[in-house]
């Protein structure tokens, strides 16, 4: 049976965040990918898609007053 693969875009919209924020992690956590350079599609497994989802995920940002 082969894996389904699922692309930064996908991941995504499964979390509720921006496809940048995917492919930021992607970058850094070794994930597959296709392409080079600035056309890297990355390639999540659901291994992949979890460990997404345990990322330690900063705090919010202060608002400012005024």
């Amino acid at each position: 049976m082969a894996k389904k693969l699922l692309t930064s875009k996908d991941i995504a919209e499964r979390c509720g965040c921006e496809v940048q924020t995917v492919s930021r992690w992607a970058s850094v956590n070794d994930v597959d990918y296709v392409g080079e350079d600035r056309r890297k599609i990355y390639v999540f497994t659901e291994e992949d898609y979890e460990r997404f989802l345990k990322r330690p995920k900063p705090g919010k940002r202060a608002k400012k007053n005024g």
